[in-house]
């Protein structure tokens, strides 16, 4: 397919040229295609995650009983560590190269049937972990039946309120 472009209508020979349109079309019809698979798959991989929960309404009186914490779960370098309270921790060593995942999925269970009506959990990496461990704690608190999840982040070894994890190394800096 070709388009035949005339010119030269005046003293001189014609000029007349033909422009090929086959590689301009192949070359738009494969962007067409590059550009629907990289939308849809821009929508597989993304993660349903929420905001922090907003602050206190001033007009509203405090509840007469304070919120239960959430259940946090720690990915280190070292093993898993889990807890709602960060004096109440409970470490979760390394099998080897890999992390106990039965040993977690028992206590999320366990938490899970001590608060039945708690639907956040949240999940707290080091620096350095990989990301599917953290992946991996994300799928297991939505089999466990946590649907909504926060995503924290702090010094390494430490809870999301900034507390060393019990049996863990302080950060180390000033």
């Amino acid at each position: 397919m070709s388009v035949n472009v005339e010119g030269g209508k005046g003293r001189g020979k014609s000029m007349g040229v033909d422009l090929n349109l086959v590689p301009f079309i192949d070359f738009l019809s494969c962007l067409i295609a590059f550009l629907m698979m990289t939308a849809v798959m821009s929508e597989i991989h993304s993660l349903a995650v929420e905001q922090n929960i907003s602050p206190p309404n001033p007009d509203e009186p405090p509840p007469e009983t304070p919120p239960t914490p959430p259940l946090t779960v720690h990915v280190r370098a070292d093993g898993l560590w889990i807890a709602r309270k960060a004096e109440e921790g409970t470490n979760i060593p390394k099998l080897g190269e890999d992390y106990d995942w039965e040993k977690l999925e028992e206590l999320m269970n366990t938490d899970h049937t001590t608060f039945p009506l708690d639907d956040l959990v949240v999940i707290n990496t080091d620096d350095g972990v990989h990301f599917e461990h953290m992946a991996k704690v994300l799928d297991m608190s939505r089999k466990v039946g946590y649907p909504k999840t926060l995503l924290a982040g702090g010094p390494p070894s430490a809870t999301p309120d900034g507390v060393p994890a019990a049996g863990a190394a302080p950060p180390s800096g000033g």
